[in-house]
């Protein structure tokens, strides 16, 4: 008797186990889809596929901005303005920018243009 209630135990656990291993990718995915960009916004997140911190920006004319928290974090985004976003490497917008956003875009992992976690400001410009 002991053996078999001993034997319903483990079963159990392993049972619940296996559901609790589905569930987290789940999880992620859904965090992932919550992390939208309102529209006229440009949202930056921490980690690819835009998850972990976000930094969300309104730009009401063109201009410079220091990117705060995400300073040499930022790798993803999110553009759904109209103009386009240059990335700077510098604070304040200085030098020349090593990436730029085309209007009404994103890109989930920043590493394939090279510009991943160096990002210290953004300015938005006409396309």
């Amino acid at each position: 008797m002991r053996r078999q209630t001993i034997r319903r135990a483990g079963v159990v656990t392993l049972a619940m186990t296996g559901l609790l291993g589905i569930g987290l990718p789940v999880q992620a995915d859904a965090n992932r889809l919550a992390s939208t960009c309102d529209a006229t916004f440009f949202c930056l997140y921490e980690h690819d596929d835009y998850a972990g911190a976000k930094e969300t920006f309104l730009f009401t004319s063109n201009g410079c901005v220091n990117v705060g928290a995400l300073n040499n974090k930022a790798s993803s985004m999110r553009n759904t303005t109209a103009g386009r976003i240059q990335f700077y490497n510098s604070a304040n917008c200085a030098g020349s920018y090593g990436y730029a956003a085309a209007p009404r875009s994103s890109d989930s992992d920043l590493t394939n243009n090279g510009f991943d976690n160096l990002t210290s400001s953004v300015k938005r410009v006409n396309p």
